[in-house]
């Protein structure tokens, strides 16, 4: 993809001697400048925000999940379904 901007002589003279510092062309600077912002605002994000958040069928189950018994009973009834469905 191509980008052109227009920038200020200052802005223009600053990249260039950012490109001189760094060894690299113009385009391999802004590349590795965007790539540093980027990882930047990750780096605030926990890794559950970063994969999407929580998956929606985790929120819309029922409130009690928390007890042992009542996870070990739904992952069973979803074992058997499956089993079930691949069985026709």
């Amino acid at each position: 993809m191509t980008l052109t901007v227009k920038l200020a002589e200052q802005e223009q003279k600053r990249l260039e001697a950012i490109a001189v510092a760094m060894n690299a062309n113009q385009s391999d600077v802004v590349r590795a400048l965007i790539n540093e912002k980027f990882e930047s605002l990750q780096a605030d994000k926990t890794l559950l925000e970063r994969r999407g958040g929580h998956p929606k069928y985790l929120l819309d189950g029922p409130a009690d999940m928390s007890e042992r018994s009542k996870r070990k009973a739904l992952v069973a009834e979803k074992l058997s379904a499956k089993a079930a469905r691949r069985a026709r």
